[in-house]
């Protein structure tokens, strides 16, 4: 009897360990490679857990991601695709350079925005080198910066080529802004991973590349419910302006160097003016990105406007004083004369650097300056509309 209890009992736990291991992956595929396990399933097509993202997709089979990432100005044109695994089904598939163990343990981050989303992840001791320091406001990366646990791989406009080798991060997420241009650290054949949250037009899409981050490193779960709290907080915001009687008119930016570069009606801002209540003078537009206007076609449509929008930043904070002095003409403006000007300090605040992920901050700002009873104990933190 005795021996029959042993048996039974090395029987169950063989059972507990297989359904442990089936349950985490599949058996042994090793004779087929990951882009083969994802063809497989053609018959049924997968569904995409990205929701409002354009630039990339995220798909799942038998415990394994496949991340698709697309030119951002041409959806139909893939530009790179990645499988992710962690080491209990890394080794359970054949070997390509496209399928990647996670988590991984040292990468360079050559971008701001894309250090926030390493902070909300927990993941700042992932990352060993940055570029253009002296531009960053984070203080968890400064003082890892002065303290020489981050090294700086790119600055001014120069990649140092023989630094990155010698730190030799794992992989290096860049934002391209040439795609017809090769990276200059390219020729060091560390994995090059194109980030392009900048080029999306809906906000909640980009904040959505919380979820492109944390593929690298497993923290899955913990990115979807910093999203699912992000897209909750913004629909809020934007249900709460969406039954406004009178939605006031806005234009936005500033001319510089003998052009407007206006906003177009396909652009972020102009999706955050829409659900915050606001009538843009450019939403017929069917730009993405700006739109290179002359001084007299705005000053047309836009001298009578009811708010101004700009981003940018002045030496001791923003002022019409100064606002009219770059320009005499600003002064002709209705919203420059009723003191309606919406300004984004873009050097006292950190909205490059986290407004990204925290879009419902952003809508709320501008539901403050367009329907102020609306949210009338809010404390703005990116726009303020400026009295002086």
């Amino acid at each position: 009897m005795q021996v029959r209890g042993v048996i039974k009992t090395c029987f169950l736990l063989f059972l507990m360990i297989s359904i442990i291991f089936s349950s985490s992956c599949s058996q042994n595929k090793s004779a087929i490679s990951v882009s083969q396990l994802f063809d497989n399933q053609k018959l049924s097509p997968l569904v995409s857990s990205v929701l409002y993202a354009d630039g990339f997709d995220i798909y799942e089979v038998d415990s394994i991601k496949k991340l698709v990432i697309y030119n951002p100005r041409n959806k139909a044109e893939v530009l790179a695709t990645y499988y992710f695994a962690n080491s209990s089904c890394y080794y359970s598939y054949r070997f390509s350079p496209e399928f990647i163990q996670t988590p991984l343990d040292s990468v360079a981050v050559f971008s701001a925005t894309q250090l926030n989303a390493f902070t909300k992840l927990d993941l700042l001791n992932k990352v060993i080198a940055i570029s253009e320091s002296e531009f960053i406001r984070n203080t968890e990366i400064k003082k890892r910066f002065d303290s020489g646990q981050l090294v700086e791989l790119a600055g001014n406009g120069n990649f140092y080529l023989e630094k990155t080798l010698e730190v030799n991060p794992q992989i290096i997420f860049y934002s391209p802004y040439n795609l017809a241009q090769k990276h200059p650290l390219a020729a060091t054949e560390i994995t090059m991973i194109p980030f392009f949250d900048f080029m999306e037009s809906n906000p909640l899409g980009r904040a959505e590349w919380i979820k492109f981050t944390a593929l690298f490193f497993g923290k899955d779960e913990k990115a979807n419910q910093i999203f699912d709290t992000i897209v909750a907080k913004y629909m809020g915001y934007k249900q709460l302006a969406s039954n406004v009687e009178n939605k006031p008119t806005v234009f936005s930016d500033k001319y510089y160097s003998g052009q407007w570069f206006m906003s177009g009606g396909r652009s972020y801002i102009a999706q955050l003016f829409s659900d915050a209540g606001a009538d843009y003078l450019w939403k017929d537009d069917d730009n993405t990105g700006s739109v290179n206007l002359d001084f007299e076609i705005v000053f047309n449509r836009a001298h009578s406007a009811d708010f101004w929008r700009i981003v940018g930043a002045y030496s001791d904070g923003f002022s019409y004083d100064k606002l009219v002095a770059e320009n005499n003409l600003y002064s002709h403006f209705k919203a420059f004369k009723d003191k309606k000007v919406i300004f984004c300090d873009s050097k006292g605040s950190t909205y490059f650097e986290t407004g990204t992920l925290e879009p419902h901050l952003v809508l709320a700002d501008l539901i403050k300056a367009f329907h102020p009873d609306l949210l009338k104990n809010y404390q703005p933190k990116y726009y303020h509309l400026y009295k002086n």
